[in-house]
């Protein structure tokens, strides 16, 4: 039975092992990689996926960390040409960006193996490619979840309109009620604004943290990686905005 393809929260924990070892690896049956392949296998846990005993198990690991070898210019040897169009993205995308991977790796690995991880994660809706942030599939589903915080979100609106007196979109201005009337009532979503790994065990999300948008914006912000912030989705709506863009050719 063919392993399954590697998906991008498991390539970026190895990626990162792989780059604090290099270019010492340790051997297939080491303990290092015997750890790494716990913390693999939860992962899929906490997504609730099922697996099988040989899943990512140390052979498979190993073989990556060869993967990686391969795409290295730094490596000398040859490594494992076995290379997926997706194992050179995510090593070109953090060649220079290694603390930025280390801190994600990190808190991949705090929330599966954390015993308080919340279960109420696991309820919301699936994340689909497009939304799959840089911080791979598990850290943009707690994401999700921390942008559906009912409470905090309740908060945020009210002290919106408190200030404002309206809930427009903070991208392109879209207010919900003046164009669906009485249906658009009290209608906006949040988007959270601090990626999950740059927060702290145990922070609180606070009503900074949280920006005001309309589906399309918070579509579009979250459609490729790396997400857009609120500057440079505000930049990109009023330069395709301008009066050239919106002109219509007639022959």
């Amino acid at each position: 039975m063919r392993n399954p393809k590697w998906t991008r929260d498991e390539l970026l924990l190895t990626l990162d092992f792989y780059h604090k070892n290099f270019p010492k690896i340790p051997e297939k049956n080491s303990d290092l990689i015997s750890s790494l392949s716990k913390t693999l296998r939860n992962i899929q846990k906490t997504l609730d996926n099922n697996i099988d005993s040989k899943y990512r198990n140390e052979n498979g690991i190993y073989m990556k960390l060869m993967n990686f070898h391969h795409i290295n210019p730094e490596y000398s040897g040859k490594g494992l040409e076995s290379v997926s169009q997706l194992d050179r993205e995510i090593f070109e995308e953090f060649i220079n960006k290694k603390d930025e991977l280390s801190e994600i790796s990190e808190k991949i690995k705090e929330i599966v193996n954390s015993s308080d991880y919340d279960p109420t994660v696991k309820e919301i809706i699936d994340v689909d490619d497009d939304y799959e942030g840089r911080e791979g599939k598990l850290l943009t589903r707690v994401h999700k979840y921390r942008e559906r915080d009912s409470k905090i979100v309740k908060k945020k609106k009210e002290q919106v309109l408190k200030n404002k007196g309206k809930l427009e979109c903070e991208g392109c201005g879209f207010n919900f009620r003046v164009n669906y009337g009485e249906r658009g009532e009290g209608f906006i979503e949040c988007h959270h604004i601090k990626p999950v790994s740059k927060i702290e065990k145990n922070e609180k999300t606070k009503l900074v943290d949280l920006v005001l948008l309309c589906s399309n914006c918070h579509r579009m912000v979250h459609r490729k990686k790396p997400w857009l912030n609120l500057e440079e989705l505000t930049e990109l709506i009023i330069k395709n905005n301008t009066p050239q863009n919106n002109s219509v050719t007639v022959e």
